[in-house]
């Protein structure tokens, strides 16, 4: 992504940042012309558990696979969901140059359970508390669910017990390779520099890691 379409994004989530508070998300996916990304900035991260280390989830790597860039500048109001199930209204922005080459994503999720909150008190007032409930539940079934996925040593965790890796135990290759197996799912090698990240948290050797990773490609 050319610098100056860097930094104008970059002051427009900053700025839109400070206006809509600490309720909204924004996250900006730089794309790299191998085919890899990495988060460019990111404001109000704590809202999903999302960090500089965070790859593009499985719902933008479709996005950009099915090529929907090219027919579109954005797509808004689908749900995300967090790494412990929390939902969030989420939205991205395609970002392209004078060719309409895509150079990376700015997605924003919003956290509305706070005003979810309000309006079920509300209703519920009034004895319409269902109302609300269904419509949670038929956005729900009718939107795109986009997986929000956290740091690594996260999903990491989500496959291997954390007390097992912080006690030095060795990991036998059934669980390394599903472990392995999952941040791979997750998009997490297609994050610069993150073989180097997951042979730490493992306590593996980095050729290992890809070992693994020839492996299961290859099954």
């Amino acid at each position: 992504m050319d610098k100056e379409i860097f930094r104008h994004y970059k002051n427009i989530m900053m700025f839109f940042g400070e206006i809509f508070g600490t309720h909204h998300e924004f996250v900006l996916h730089v794309l790299e012309p191998d085919g890899g990304s990495h988060v460019g900035y990111i404001v109000n991260g704590e809202i999903s558990g999302r960090s500089m280390n965070s790859p593009l989830t499985n719902y933008a790597k479709k996005l950009i696979e099915d090529k929907v860039y090219l027919k579109k500048d954005y797509v808004v109001n689908y749900v995300g969901e967090g790494p412990k199930g929390k939902k969030f209204r989420s939205s991205t922005l395609f970002i392209k140059n004078s060719k309409g080459e895509l150079q990376g994503l700015l997605c924003i999720n919003f956290d509305a359970e706070v005003y979810r909150k309000v309006a079920k008190d509300v209703l519920k007032l009034a004895n319409l508390s269902w109302d609300i409930a269904y419509i949670d539940k038929k956005t729900e079934l009718e939107q795109p669910v986009e997986k929000l996925t956290d740091n690594i040593q996260n999903i990491i965790y989500s496959v291997i017990d954390q007390d097992i890796l912080e006690s030095g135990a060795h990991l036998s290759p059934d669980q390394k390779k599903l472990a392995i197996s999952k941040l791979k799912e997750y998009g997490v090698f297609d994050v610069k520099g993150t073989i180097n990240e997951v042979a730490k948290v493992m306590g593996m050797s980095e050729s290992s890691v890809y070992r693994y990773l020839h492996v299961i490609n290859h099954d």
